[in-house]
C-alpha cells in the first residue's frame, strides 16, 4: 500500500457570497486559492451549491489549516458542517440543533427526516470555537486564518463572550491580501494561458503577501532543508544523534534534520520528541507541539519536522521536484510548482475530495445518514475503521463493518456538495 507523506498544506475553508451575505459554504483542499478560482468558475470544478451565478463571486472568509491529513481535514470539515450532529460538541455547549423535514409521497406517506439549521456567519464561527475547545480537535496543530475584516471582528466579539477560550497555541490571526495585490485572474490557474512566465511572477509576487492567494500551499520552504541534508548525508554513516550522541543508521532509524539554515544538527526523533515532552507538554503527551535544537537551541513546529521526515521516507517524487528547481526564493518556487500541477490532471487530493466512501469521513462512533435537499448525501461510518485506514483514500466502495446496517453497494459521498447553504 502506498503510504503518502504529511500533505504541505491541507485547510478547511468558509466561503461567503459577496452579494448574498447570508449564503456560507464550507468545504476543504489542499489549495485555497485554485479551490476559490474553481467556486467562482473561473477554472473548471467548483460546487453544485456554488455555480449560482447570483450569487457569484464568493470570497474566502477564514480557513482553519494545519491538518496532517486530508482524513483528518475532512474529519474536521464534517464535524463543521453538521455542527448540529457531532459528537464533538457535547449536547451542554450545542448551540445549533436539527430540524425535522416532513416529506409527503405520492402515496401519501409521511417520512420525517432530520434537516440542517439555517446558519449565519456567527453561527458558524461559534460552532468553529466549540471545535477547536473540543478535546479530539483541540491538541492538533491547527491555525486559523481570517481574510475578511468583518468575519476577524465577528470572530472576536464571539471571543470575548465566552468563558473558555481555545489553546493559545492555535495561532488565530487577520491575514489581509497585502498592498498591490489582488485576485489571481482565470490564466493564472488554466494551462492554455500562453505566458508562462507571466503568469507565475504574478503568483510568485502574491505568495506571502497575505489573502487567500498568499498561501504558499507547496513543500517549497522544505527545498533549503533537503538541500542541506543531501550534503550532510553524502558524508557518510558517522552521523551523531544531536540528544543521545549515539551514532545514527542513515538506512533504518528515523531522525530529522533541523530546519534552521546554519544548523547542521541531526537527532534521532525518539530522543527529540522525548526531550521536548519533558521540558514543553505534560508527562501523559504522545506528542509534542514543538521541538527545540539542541545545538541552534531554535523552536521547530512539531508537524514541519514531521513534514520533513515523512517526505523524505515517503515522498520521492516531491523531493526530486523540489531538489530540480534552483534556489529561487520560496515564492518563485513555489510558483513553479503550482505551475507544474495545474498542467497535470486534478491531484490525487482533489480527486479523493470530490468521491469518497463511507468509511472515509468518521465522526466519533456515530453511524446515520440523511438527505438535506436532493443534491446532498451525507454519511458517517463507524469510528472502529479509523485503524485500518490510510491517509491515501480510494474511490472504491467499502462495505460496512456492521452487518446490521444496509448500505448502498455504490454509495458515495460528493463532500464539496455536502455543505449546507446557510
Amino acid at each position: 500500500m502506498d503510504i503518502k507523506p504529511i500533505p504541505a498544506f491541507y485547510c478547511c475553508y468558509l466561503l461567503r457570497s459577496t452579494v448574498r451575505h447570508s449564503s456560507l459554504y464550507i468545504g476543504s483542499s489542499p489549495d485555497p486559492a485554485r479551490r476559490l478560482a474553481q467556486h467562482n468558475g473561473r477554472v473548471k470544478g467548483g460546487a453544485i451549491r456554488t455555480s449560482r451565478a447570483s450569487l457569484r463571486p464568493w470570497e474566502m472568509a477564514c480557513i482553519v489549516a494545519g491538518f496532517p491529513s486530508n482524513v483528518a481535514a475532512l474529519q474536521f470539515e464534517w464535524a463543521w458542517q453538521n455542527s448540529h450532529l457531532t459528537r464533538h460538541i457535547s449536547p451542554e455547549q450545542r448551540i445549533s440543533f436539527a430540524t425535522i423535514r416532513t416529506k409527503t409521497s405520492r402515496t401519501g406517506k409521511t417520512t420525517n427526516r432530520p434537516g440542517r439549521p439555517r446558519a449565519s456567519l456567527i453561527d458558524r464561527l461559534s460552532n468553529l470555537h466549540l471545535l477547536l475547545r473540543a478535546p479530539y480537535f483541540s491538541k492538533w496543530p491547527l491555525e486559523v486564518r481570517f481574510f475578511s475584516e468583518d468575519a476577524y471582528r465577528s470572530w472576536s466579539t464571539w471571543c470575548g463572550r465566552v468563558d473558555t477560550q481555545i489553546r493559545p497555541e492555535i495561532q488565530v490571526h487577520f491575514d489581509p491580501p497585502g498592498p498591490g495585490t489582488q485576485q489571481l485572474e482565470e490564466e493564472e490557474f488554466t494551462s492554455a494561458q500562453p505566458q508562462p512566465i507571466q503568469r507565475r511572477k504574478k503568483k510568485a509576487d502574491s505568495i506571502g503577501r497575505g489573502g487567500v492567494d498568499g498561501v504558499d500551499p507547496t513543500y517549497t520552504r522544505l527545498q533549503g532543508v533537503f538541500e542541506k541534508s543531501q550534503f550532510l548525508l553524502d558524508e557518510g554513516d558517522n552521523q551523531q544523534c544531536s540528544v543521545c550522541a549515539e551514532i545514527i543508521d542513515l538506512r533504518k532509524s528515523l531522525f530529522v534534520i533541523c530546519h534552521t539554515h546554519n544548523c547542521q544538527a541531526i537527532s534521532h526523533i525518539r530522543c527529540l520528541a522525548d526531550v521536548s515532552r519533558n521540558k514543553t507538554q505534560s508527562a501523559s503527551s504522545i506528542v509534542p507541539g514543538s521541538a527545540t535544537c539542541p545545538k541552534c537551541r531554535q523552536e521547530h513546529a512539531w508537524l514541519a519536522l514531521m513534514q520533513q521526515v515523512s517526505l523524505r521516507n515517503r515522498g520521492s517524487k516531491e523531493v526530486k521536484k523540489l531538489l530540480g528547481k534552483k534556489s529561487k526564493g520560496t515564492a518563485t518556487g513555489a510558483a513553479e510548482i503550482l505551475e507544474t500541477e495545474s498542467e497535470e490532471e486534478d491531484s490525487p487530493s482533489e480527486r479523493e475530495e470530490e468521491t469518497l466512501t463511507p468509511r472515509h469521513v468518521v465522526d466519533d462512533e456515530t453511524e446515520m445518514s440523511f438527505n438535506d435537499d436532493d443534491e446532498d448525501t451525507l454519511s458517517v461510518a463507524s469510528a472502529d475503521s479509523i485503524a485500518s485506514m490510510a491517509s491515501n483514500t480510494s474511490s472504491r466502495p467499502v462495505v460496512n463493518p456492521d452487518a446490521s446496517i444496509e448500505e448502498p453497494d455504490r454509495l458515495q459521498i460528493v463532500i464539496e456538495d455536502s455543505e449546507d447553504e446557510g
